[in-house]
């Protein structure tokens, strides 16, 4: 495993801060879409420009070719996804390869008819393992990249799913195909890998670090602190303010805290060890501001991407045990770590093949 691992901070055309000179920011084609001259809100250290393929792909829009090409090439980004087709619940197996194919070629647009080239990171999807492999394969072969992106990975089943193909839930299939993606590119290629959305919390940062992506981004702390949550070290979300949220789990920090709750006391011990800008000043203005809570959020995730670092620079024994005895200790995701771990020890390459 490499110590050199990348955190990207996602930003936008509203965005939480102006300076970002020493921040990897991620950012989206969507949100300059419709802009007859897009420009960033802010000065980022290094730009991540996602293609906008997965949220228009939600939404039910069609996303223009030139136009991704244009706001792409007008806002220069240091990296920039090719526009891809991820794949949606219910689709059948010939319905996922024609979206494969049809990314395919834009990879090689991108690269032979754009300013882009150079600055890819191609997305992969796959629909088995073995179309697993020959995608992978593929993309070594024709992909002029560093880095590729971890995008629809499904398998026959997701034909018959009918539910929403959203953020990457927690369950033992996310861990089952990202870790087989990651061996067999780590197999077959000299790719990095990036994952899309995966620094929504610490948990799901460190269990992205451990199964061996290079790279991730985090967008969620946005989110989080628009719907009343903030991020705690080594753990994951809290509701503080509004609870209008329909997403994770329901358990709020109570100000002051509750002397007959323990898992209360917990948090606030946890809240009132953070150094974040924030904390250092006033910690009731995360109770009363999304702002306050999203530069709170961000610097937990940032924390948590330096000392997985320090920690993988000591080795993968070193960041396993930290990951049992604090990070997963308690956690109710602790199936899901033991289940990592079995995977990334006892997964063999014949298991991609097949």
């Amino acid at each position: 495993m490499t110590k050199n691992l990348l955190l990207w901070i996602g930003e936008q055309d509203n965005p939480v801060k102006k300076d970002r000179k020493s921040d990897l920011v991620m950012d989206s084609v969507i949100n300059y879409y419709d802009n007859e001259h897009p420009r960033l809100a802010y000065t980022p250290g290094q730009l991540f420009l996602d293609s906008g393929a997965f949220t228009a792909s939600m939404k039910g829009i069609d996303l223009s070719i030139e136009k991704v090409v244009s706001v792409q090439e007008t806002l220069s980004p240091n990296k920039a996804i090719p526009l891809d087709y991820p794949f949606k619940t219910g689709m059948s197996i010939p319905q996922m390869r024609r979206r494969w194919q049809k990314t395919a070629s834009n990879i090689i647009y991108w690269q032979e008819s754009t300013r882009l080239n150079g600055k890819l990171v191609p997305a992969l999807h796959a629909w088995d393992r073995r179309s697993l492999e020959r995608n992978v394969v593929w993309l070594q072969k024709k992909a002029d990249a560093n880095y590729i992106a971890l995008g629809s990975l499904v398998d026959p089943h997701f034909t018959r799913f009918a539910g929403f193909f959203g953020d990457r839930q927690p369950q033992r299939e996310l861990v089952d195909m990202l870790s087989l993606a990651i061996k067999c590119v780590q197999e077959y290629t000299d790719f990095k890998v990036h994952l899309m959305g995966f620094g929504s919390s610490p948990l799901m940062l460190h269990l992205g670090y451990y199964l061996g992506a290079n790279s991730t981004d985090s967008s969620g702390y946005r989110r989080k602190a628009a719907f009343g949550k903030i991020i705690l070290p080594g753990t994951g979300e809290r509701y503080v303010g509004n609870t209008s949220a329909s997403f994770g789990i329901h358990r709020p920090i109570f100000q002051p805290a509750d002397e007959h709750d323990s898992r209360s006391l917990e948090d606030i011990s946890l809240l009132q060890r953070c150094s974040c800008p924030i904390c250092r000043v006033n910690k009731d203005l995360l109770w009363t501001h999304w702002k306050a809570r999203a530069i709170h959020n961000e610097y937990v995730m940032k924390e948590e991407a330096k000392l997985a670092k320090a920690l993988l620079s000591a080795g993968t024994e070193a960041y396993e045990s930290y990951l049992d005895n604090v990070v997963f200790a308690h956690s109710s995701l602790k199936y899901l770590w033991d289940y990592a771990k079995l995977r990334k020890k006892y997964l063999r390459i014949s298991e991609v093949l097949f």
